[in-house]
């Protein structure tokens, strides 16, 4: 297998000038990325609390599950095919035929998860307002997978792009505030409508920008279905591995699940930034400058890590209680997992621009079955700590089995970092904290000020420019 990637390393360029401009462009990327979906999730956020206040908590709960199963199903029938026209350049020959198909599979993959979540709902789900909000909203699942983002950021238009998939929740609010005092309906069914008025009015700002109405005729056919559901498949099972820990560590750390779980909340709102900011640079992956970027935004994320681990480290002693600074332990473990992750997604953007995602499938799958394993077994030992660590160690499993497909490597800066994170885990909840954090703020600030590079990736092609 040959990884479609050139020999010689991308060393650390001297050049100033560069360095000043490729950092401004991540910034301006990322202030695109997160000032979007800031937008959306405020949106969806007000919805939600909107709905909490009509009918209480007491019933928001399952109506809560119902509205995250319509969500989850958007998600799963979009069969990894926003990412895959990230890459896919939109003036080819064969570009509209693949898109056409595309369209078909996934409206046939929506079709089929609504029917059985529908049914398995109408026969063990909850009755009254949850029903009513599912049935009302059904038809959202349908509607958004009518989007032109992907193809849109591909073509360089990164913001209207970006705001092509973030119209559905604002407008769905503003439905529900004219809806809900001129229908004399449930308020379950009121935001349920709203909810598939705001992806209907978000399906037709996206048909009409494409200006091609031709393309939204879904057609049978092949397409490029591969490439897609390795995508889709390594999405989703992460997705699925993430949240088994959650699970695992409830039974083993009661106390500290709570705060897990705000933690993750906001874990998850960094997510949603990192999948808008990926969607960005997966749109110029392909050049040189691209993956130079990816590499400096990856790079910088490890630093940033380091820095608030460091952070952690010094709070922990304002903090009198044992159980807070325990707790400040176990979430420095959190931090340092995502901050794995978010990497590793970050270089999984150069394996789907080189289209190397089905060399990856398999590693990855045995690396999150090790996880699984690591976790499961530390169940055992019934701290909550060894759970965390097993985790750590499967994301580490995980960036290597990229590393080996990709024919990267750790640079001497990215070694360092690795075991300066490592520490400050490790050091957590200990009587040598105060001194571990006061030996490592000197370098871990200095690889976060001058950005150095963490990890060495050879160009696909030459600079252009």
């Amino acid at each position: 297998m040959t990884s479609g990637l050139p020999k010689q390393p991308v060393q650390h360029t001297p050049d100033g000038t560069r360095d000043a401009s490729r950092s401004a462009r991540i910034s301006q990327s990322f202030l695109l990325a997160s000032s979007t979906y800031g937008a959306g999730q405020v949106a969806n956020l007000l919805f939600q609390l909107y709905l909490l206040k009509l009918i209480g908590a007491a019933e928001y709960g399952t109506v809560g599950l119902a509205h995250l199963l319509l969500i989850t199903l958007i998600f799963l029938a979009d069969l990894g095919y926003s990412s895959l026209f990230l890459r896919e350049p939109i003036r080819t020959a064969d570009w509209q035929c693949g898109w056409r198909c595309a369209l078909g599979h996934r409206l046939i993959a929506t079709l089929v998860l609504l029917a059985l979540a529908i049914t398995g709902w109408l026969l063990f789900g909850s009755e009254g307002s949850s029903r009513h909000y599912l049935l009302s909203a059904a038809p959202a699942c349908v509607f958004a997978q009518f989007n032109f983002s992907s193809p849109t950021i591909a073509a360089g238009q990164r913001l209207t792009g970006l705001l092509l998939g973030q119209i559905a929740w604002p407008a769905a609010l503003l439905c529900w505030w004219m809806l809900h005092s001129n229908l004399s309906l449930a308020a379950t069914t009121t935001a349920g409508l709203s909810v598939s008025l705001g992806y209907l009015l978000q399906a037709i700002a996206n048909i009409a920008y494409s200006r091609r109405a031709i393309l939204w005729l879904p057609l049978p056919g092949k397409g490029n279905i591969g490439a897609a559901m390795h995508l889709s498949i390594m999405t989703v099972c992460g997705t699925l591995h993430d949240r088994l820990t959650a699970f695992l560590l409830a039974p083993l750390a009661p106390s500290f699940l709570p705060f897990y779980l705000i933690l993750n909340h906001i874990i998850s709102g960094l997510s949603g930034i990192q999948a808008q900011l990926s969607r960005l640079l997966l749109a110029e992956a392909a050049s040189q400058q691209g993956h130079l970027k990816i590499v400096s935004v990856a790079s910088l994320l490890t630093w940033a890590t380091a820095n608030v681990l460091l952070a952690g480290l010094l709070i922990q002693d304002l903090t009198p209680s044992m159980e807070h600074r325990y707790w400040l332990a176990l979430s420095a473990i959190v931090v340092m997992i995502w901050s794995l992750s978010a990497a590793s997604g970050f270089l999984t953007l150069l394996l789907i621009s080189a289209r190397l995602e089905r060399y990856f499938l398999r590693p990855f799958l045995i690396a999150l079955g090790a996880s699984v394993l690591l976790q499961v077994l530390a169940t055992w030992t019934g701290d909550g700590a060894y759970l965390l660590w097993a985790r750590l160690l499967a994301g580490l499993l995980t960036m290597a089995a990229l590393f080996g497909v990709l024919k990267m490597r750790l640079s001497h800066w990215g070694i360092a970092a690795l075991l300066m994170s490592l520490i400050a885990c490790a050091a957590g909840n200990t009587a040598w904290n105060l001194a571990t954090a006061a030996i490592l703020l000197l370098p871990v600030l200095t690889g976060l000020l001058q950005q150095r590079p963490c990890y060495l990736v050879t160009p696909r092609y030459r600079d252009q420019s």
